[in-house]
């Protein structure tokens, strides 16, 4: 026991000095009650939408949709999982776990079992949000009985939590018995074998949505260890109840037992496994932090390579961010996005070209692109820049410093846009306006964020802030960013009475934004500096 309470002290300094944090900084505080603001907001909403009828979808086929998303979910996570776990280890370790505890008299299968202890409990609070804010959205397509609302958190918990566990057994096993590559050969037999059932259920159904909602609510997934167990005492809240849900739920909480146990007893001599896998784990952390730059392998130039100079002062940085493209990228204004941009954009353009209807479906797709890009791009900014000291001592204004740390991703993404539109054109050959103004609905929404995350660096410097309240940060982006500009583009919608001036209104707004942003942004640049 004394092993366990090691670990136990360190868990808990990591505690205290993120309050002492807090006590030094209390605005740090207010994400935090904000987020409660968020989840009680959800409750309520839900709460709200238990007053109502029920709907005709939530009479007919709300539970099929339901069960089929879940079951189509669950499955894409798990072989996925299973396929990580044939390339790397979830490690449940830090690189502070590493150097501070391996190196003490505490048993690394000890360290393992409270670290996927700790994580296990952990998480089955923490995902628990996530179910949370889908609630209302499943209100609204189905009807839950929350007397049985116990047994479909724990359908849906238990998944998630067999997926570390699972994914460090699969990694274990395949280490100590290398079999690595049998294993990985089975994960791909089971993503064939999955993608041909759903293939034949469509084909057998003569409808793709039938042919889904049928396949993935076929009685047989029911009992089938992890997905179809969960499924069962998930739907049991939805469908109903039926005496094997309790017996699911029971056999999911088992086996997860009986994978942590065999984790536990493979776990003999996997030290020089796990510690490389952990380092490359804490690379990705630092990367997705901000506080260095993601590479792609597959295009690294280590010799030199030749870009031409830009100038002096801030537009040194974009200097800096071409040469760092040109190692690390197709080219420094192209990249693997533009291709798929390309491809995407040809594809859609002859399918539209073959409907009657042509302006519409290119507001459709510009409109898909926009959002996603928004929503990928909600936290992205160059935080590996903004933590540099040499930024700051680089003569120029701030204003100047922030064009030139970003210009060149917006000069990127505005090509990757031009090109898909280009490509919907090249079959439509519509106005060039609408060409033009979609481009620049797309890009300003893409600058919206950057600016905006630059803002947010300032207000909260700290990572740990940007990765646990990701969810609250994005919900304010779509409240403080997006809903003027359609605010904007549906006053001059009204006004004018066509399809494209709502774009041209979202645009219109989205400048003035972006300016107020960047007035925002020049202000607040001193107290960066000084952090």
């Amino acid at each position: 026991m004394n092993d366990y309470k090691l670990l136990v002290k360190k868990d808990v300094w990591t505690i205290k000095n993120h309050i002492l944090d807090i006590k030094g900084n209390p605005k740090r505080l207010v994400p935090y009650l904000l987020g409660l603001f968020w989840v009680a907001s959800l409750v309520l909403s839900a709460f709200m939408r238990l007053k109502q009828g029920p709907t005709k979808i939530q009479a007919t086929i709300g539970p099929e949709i339901i069960g089929a998303v879940f079951t189509a979910l669950a499955t894409a996570l798990l072989l996925y999982n299973l396929y990580r776990g044939t390339q790397e280890a979830a490690t449940f370790f830090s690189l502070g776990d590493v150097h501070f505890l391996f190196p003490a008299p505490v048993s690394s299968k000890k360290i393992l079992l409270y670290n996927m202890i700790k994580q296990s409990l952990q998480y089955f609070f923490l995902y628990g949000i996530v179910i949370l804010a889908f609630t209302p959205s499943i209100l609204q397509i189905a009807t839950i009985n929350f007397q049985y609302v116990y047994l479909m958190y724990l359908g849906y918990i238990t998944i998630v939590l067999m997926l570390w566990p699972l994914n460090f057994l699969i990694f274990a096993a395949g280490t100590k018995y290398r079999i690595l590559g049998m294993l990985q050969f089975a994960v791909y037999l089971f993503i064939a074998v999955f993608l041909l059932y759903i293939g034949g259920s469509i084909i057998f159904a003569g409808n793709i949505v039938q042919g889904f909602l049928k396949g993935l609510n076929a009685s047989f997934i029911n009992y089938l260890p992890i997905i179809g167990w969960g499924k069962t005492a998930f739907m049991t809240a939805i469908s109903g109840y039926n005496p094997f849900s309790i017996t699911a739920a029971i056999m999911q909480l088992a086996l997860l037992s009986i994978v942590i146990f065999f984790s536990y007893w493979l776990a003999d001599d996997y030290y020089e496994d796990v510690l490389g896998a952990t380092e490359k784990r804490a690379q990705r952390k630092r990367q997705k932090q901000g506080l260095e730059k993601k590479q792609f392998t597959m295009f690294h130039r280590k010799g030199k390579v030749s870009v031409q100079k830009i100038g002096t002062g801030p537009w040194a940085l974009l200097w800096r961010a071409r040469v760092e493209y040109s190692r690390t990228d197709l080219h420094p204004y192209f990249s693997l996005l533009t291709v798929a941009a390309l491809a995407v954009g040809l594809i859609v353009g002859y399918f539209i070209s073959q409907s009657a209807e042509k302006a519409i479906p290119v507001y459709v797709v510009n409109g898909v692109a926009a959002y996603i890009i928004f929503i990928f791009t909600a936290s992205q900014s160059r935080f590996d820049q903004w933590s540099k000291p040499y930024i700051y001592l680089i003569p120029g204004s701030p204003l100047q410093k922030i064009i030139a740390v970003n210009m060149l991703d917006i000069i990127r993404m505005t090509i990757n846009i031009f090109v898909l539109n280009a490509a919907v054109f090249v079959w439509l050959k519509t106005s060039p306006l609408i060409m033009a103004v979609m481009i620049l609905f797309v890009i300003s929404f893409y600058v919206l964020n950057l600016s905006a995350s630059f803002i947010m660096r300032v207000i909260f410097p700290d990572a740990v802030d940007h990765k646990n309240l990701f969810p609250l940060f994005l919900m304010l982006q779509i409240l403080l960013l997006l809903f003027p500009g359609l605010i904007g583009g549906a006053v001059l919608a009204f006004v004018f009475r066509t399809p494209l001036a709502f774009f041209q209104g979202v645009v219109l707004t989205n400048l003035v934004t972006i300016t107020i942003l960047l007035v925002i942004g020049n202000k607040a640049f001193a107290y960066l500096e000084w952090r």
